[in-house]
């Protein structure tokens, strides 16, 4: 962040300090935030702000404000710098370059700063300490060159086993995945490929990386190139990859199971150790240069190799999971081929639209006419046992610390999974929505898509429940639902807790514009306090779900709907 004082004015500009190809494609906002603030005592009437870049690769942001009086401010937040694809994808070298900020009150020319920024080549990645994450883009697995090693792999595998078929997951056998990773190991140890050291301090300032295409060429790659190429064939095949970052090495590894990691980017070494571990075997771990020509390590050598690595965990930076990343929205880079006429882009080739009929779907209907029910003593009897008031959260559920929200799921699914004596771990908003680098609204917004829904959807199907909430909000929540369920069943030896399955919105009255949500089933749950690492996990009471009977008896009073059943 940049924040300028200058004659009555302040400027706050926040802005990525590099950009690549990789950081465009992946909706990384060049410029986050401007802030101008009139410290003056004078009006500043027809303002007009302008953003260029040095050398071309943006095109001019304008911007126009009428009016900002005195100890007023007014904030930009992710300008949507026109960034040029074309300039990025043809750059070779790393260039310095600078974004222009020119403020103009009236007339004249108040405000002026230019502020550096590194132009990367399309193959550079620019280390952790900006967006680690942004590495599965260089995690290739529709580069041409992928193919060649998948069917070679393809004949080792079907020598040791009789079965040629990289089938990932399907065989719900962790050694039949280890056996693929294997021959993809073997393949690329035979492509000869000779190894070269990685820059000094490459995890925080970034190295060129070659891609599979230029691997292929060169016969040349360091320990990340090899990672970057492993997972590539690992994800073409279905596996899902995981890159280790240490100080001044990477290494690959995948997962043995169907399974990802609950964010992106992770510093904790024990999430990987543990998993490795003898007895477990959720996760295999790689050392990638001991596919390098000279080489003699066997697969299972090269796994020991990277988990000595893991040992000194002084020495762990952190690891990305490459199939978290692709639910967070980062594409992988497309193929750059050099013609004629330069550099130029593959796309990917769209699939044909099947032109598909929409199934239907039920369409409910507000009640805008409903008879008056007149109100009889034995009905006001009724209330006085049932509370009818927007009082109880049966019939105004609201926010509080007593709710927590999860973002939406299939419910049927959840309540057989509960029902089947799941448990189910609730955790906070995936972090890669907190991170100010990225902005994944505009993705959404791009692509008329929820960028998450798949996630959700694994999430769910691996046991996972996603809140609205932050990490910190999220152990309160669970930590207050905990003590006062617990509370409940001491005191009173009722249960207080339950998972409410669909929400019904209706309105008091023809006239009222506030919606009012109640909800429909109702789930008991107990809430488990598993470990301070794990956290809480609910599961069910192995009681039967049941129909909100005050939401019931509310329809029937106020509104003349008897729902029988």
């Amino acid at each position: 962040m940049d924040t300028t004082m200058r004659s009555g004015k302040e400027i706050n500009f926040i802005y990525t300090p590099a950009i690549n190809y990789a950081f465009q494609q992946n909706h990384v906002p060049t410029i986050r935030e401007l802030t101008i603030t009139n410290h003056s005592e004078n009006d500043w009437i027809d303002i007009s702000l302008t953003i260029s870049s040095e050398p071309d690769f943006a095109e001019v942001w304008n911007a126009q404000l009428a009016f900002l009086g005195p100890a007023q401010s007014q904030q930009f937040t992710n300008i949507p710098l026109s960034v040029s694809t074309k300039f990025l994808a043809e750059l070779t070298e790393k260039i310095t370059g600078k974004l222009s900020l020119t403020i103009q009150v009236g007339d004249e020319i108040t405000f002026q700063q230019t502020y550096p920024i590194d132009v990367l080549p399309f193959d550079q990645w620019p280390g952790v300490s900006i967006l680690p994450e942004i590495m599965a883009a260089f995690v290739t697995p529709n580069n041409q060159q992928i193919p060649k090693i998948i069917h070679q792999a393809s004949s080792l595998l079907g020598k040791w086993t009789g079965n040629p078929s990289f089938d990932d997951y399907q065989s719900r056998n962790p050694n039949r995945v280890r056996k693929q990773m294997a021959a993809i190991f073997e393949t690329i140890a035979n492509l000869q490929i000779v190894y070269c050291s990685v820059p000094a301090s490459f995890e925080e300032q970034g190295q060129r990386i070659r891609l599979a295409d230029a691997i292929f060429e060169n016969k040349l790659a360091n320990c990340l190139d090899l990672s970057l190429l492993y997972a590539a064939c690992l994800e073409a095949v279905g596996i899902h990859p995981i890159i280790v970052v240490i100080k001044g090495h990477a290494f690959a590894g995948a997962w043995l199971v169907e399974e990802s990691f609950a964010d992106v980017v992770n510093d904790d070494p024990s999430l990987l150790t543990k998993r490795v571990a003898d007895g477990i075997g959720e996760i295999c771990l790689v050392e990638a240069t001991c596919m390098n020509a000279g080489q003699t390590h066997t697969f299972d050598q090269a796994v020991s190799s990277a988990e000595l690595k893991m040992i000194n965990t002084a020495d762990f930076v952190l690891f990305v999971d490459v199939k978290r990343a692709r639910f967070g929205s980062i594409r992988p880079l497309p193929l750059r081929t050099f013609t004629n006429l330069g550099w130029q882009i593959q796309e990917e080739a769209k699939p044909l639209r099947e032109n598909q009929l929409p199934e239907e779907i039920s369409i409910g209907e507000r009640l805008l006419h409903a008879e008056k029910i007149e109100v009889s003593k034995q009905r006001l009897w009724e209330r006085k046992l049932l509370d009818l008031t927007l009082r109880n959260s049966l019939l105004n559920t609201r926010i509080t610390k007593s709710v927590i929200q999860f973002i939406t799921i299939n419910c049927a699914k959840l309540e057989d999974a509960l029902a089947n004596g799941e448990e189910f771990q609730v955790l906070a908003k995936p972090s890669d929505w907190n991170n100010a680098v990225r902005d994944t609204g505009v993705y959404q917004a791009l692509h008329q898509s929820d960028p998450i829904a798949d996630l959700v959807k694994h999430e769910l199907g691996h046991k996972r429940l996603r809140s609205y909430l932050s990490e910190n909000e999220i152990g309160y929540g669970l930590t207050h639902l905990y003590r006062a369920s617990r509370t409940g069943l001491e005191e009173n030896g009722a249960n207080t807790l339950y998972v409410a399955l669909g929400m019904l919105k209706w309105y008091e009255t023809d006239a009222s514009e506030r919606p009012r949500y109640a909800p429909i089933l109702l789930l008991p749950v107990e809430i488990i306090r598993k470990s301070a690492q794990k956290g809480y996990v609910i599961r069910s009471r192995e009681e039967e779900t049941i129909m909100n009977i005050t939401l019931l008896e509310m329809l029937r009073q106020d509104f003349g709907i008897s729902i029988g059943g």
